[in-house]
This record gives structure tokens, sequence and C-alpha cells, in this order.
């Protein structure tokens, strides 16, 4: 079994580098925050879970097939990353992605369905997709609540902050290896 997800990397070093110096001003307030490596930074179109290793030539040939070669044979697209955002009441911190959401949502809705047409992968069940980067993480149970409240601030002051620009060029099939430090992503390519 592979623990995978399809994803779209962010390719602009400055841009990384911006999510960088947020995310080490944000742990300093709050020093029990996980943070998402540089490295890790990418933008999950579909979380797939452990799927058996023979599927997994099958789901690359979709995304090339039906995604890669039909949205990105021409160029690369350029989006923003601004506005600094929770979910779950501030365990995840995620950036809002700005400029063609919609080619993003178009992109999700045919991953969606060719993967569940061929493939019988359930669909997700939300219909309107969100895309965000996240770059951290809280433990509801490791909070420091002596400095939870400027740590909200801090989130809440950065609401509409600018990162800077990033390129999507391709969507890739991801493999994902947990381990003690932190994930492993490495791209599947068959």
């Amino acid at each position: 079994m592979i623990r995978s997800f399809i994803a779209f990397d962010l390719e602009n070093e400055d841009t990384i580098e911006n999510i960088k110096n947020f995310s080490e001003r944000i742990i300093r307030i709050q020093p029990n925050l996980k943070l998402i490596k540089s490295e890790n930074i990418h933008l999950t179109i579909k979380f797939l879970g452990d799927i058996k290793e023979s599927i997994a030539p099958l789901i690359y040939n979709i995304l090339d097939k039906e995604i890669n070669k039909k949205f990105f044979s021409d160029k690369p697209y350029i989006f923003k990353l601004e506005n600094v955002g929770n979910f779950k009441n501030y365990s995840i911190i995620w950036i809002n992605l700005e400029g063609y959401t919609d080619l993003i949502q178009e992109i999700k809705d045919i991953v969606e369905e060719k993967l569940h047409q061929k493939q019988n992968i359930k669909k997700d069940q939300r219909q309107k997709f969100n895309p965000h980067i996240t770059i951290a993480r809280l433990n509801r149970k490791k909070i420091n609540y002596k400095t939870f409240s400027i740590f909200k601030k801090e989130i809440i002051k950065n609401k509409n902050k600018e990162f800077g620009e990033f390129y999507i060029k391709k969507i890739k099939l991801k493999k994902s290896v947990l381990t003690p430090k932190g994930p492993i992503y490495s791209e599947l390519v068959y």
C-alpha cells in the first residue's frame, strides 16, 4: 500500500521564503505549532490515503492525460497566496489561494469524476473546494494558553497579508511516508 495524495507543488522560492518567515514568527508565539516544512508546502487537490501499488500507475496516467495534457501543455498558471486563515478554532493555519480558482475547482471536479469512473475511488462530498495551503497545525491538547490570545491576534492581523506568487506547471501524484520527524513527500512517476 502507498499513502498518497494528488497535489500541485509551489514553484517560487521567494514566496516559500515569505511563508517560512511568517511561520517562524507564529511558532515563537505558539511553540507547540507543528509547521509544514518548506519542501512539503503544496496545494492538495485530493487525499487518497492508502492505495494499492498496482493502481498508482493508473492514477498517474489519468492525471497526465486528463489534466496535465489538457490544462498545462502550453504554459504554467500564476497564482497568488494571500490572506491567512484558520480551520477548527486555530488547529489548522492556512493561506488562501487567489487567481484562477475556477480553474482549480474545474480540475478538482475532473479528478474526482475520473477517479470515481475509472478506479471507483470515492468522491469528495464537499461541493465547493476552498483552495489553500496549510502552513501549520496545532494539537488542541498542546496549546500554550498563556500566549494563545496573542497567537490568535497575530493570525487575525495577517488576514490580508500577501505572500507572493507561485507557478503551477502540472498536477502530481505524491507519496507520503510518515516518520517520527514528520512526513516525507515524493512524486510518483510512471
